[in-house]
């Protein structure tokens, strides 16, 4: 699995939640930090686009697995550090 492919799909993912949630998603870009830069992206949405993430790539995200966070869940991720995560993931198998 490719990083780049997988940030287009997640910036597509991420652009749709903020439309249906009346937010504009228009400047969504592999810099973006989705925690720390998207209107009313918290706890509530992230399983949702991480959800959304695996059906538009036809893989599976383990529930355990938040791709916006470090691993210690200290540091907000961008878009581009969550789609390494996802391909590490698939990769690995843990899919």
């Amino acid at each position: 699995m490719n990083p780049k492919d997988v940030e287009v799909k997640l910036v597509e993912v991420l652009q749709e939640i903020q439309s249906d949630s009346g937010y504009d998603g228009s400047g969504i870009m592999r810099t973006t930090c989705p925690v720390n830069d998207l209107e009313g992206f918290d706890s509530k949405i992230w399983p949702v686009a991480i959800g959304m993430l695996a059906s538009a790539l036809n893989v599976n995200i383990p529930n355990n697995k938040n791709i916006f966070l470090s691993k210690d869940g200290k540091r907000r991720l961008t878009i581009s550090e969550s789609a390494a995560i996802v391909c590490e993931s698939v990769n690995k198998g843990e899919t």
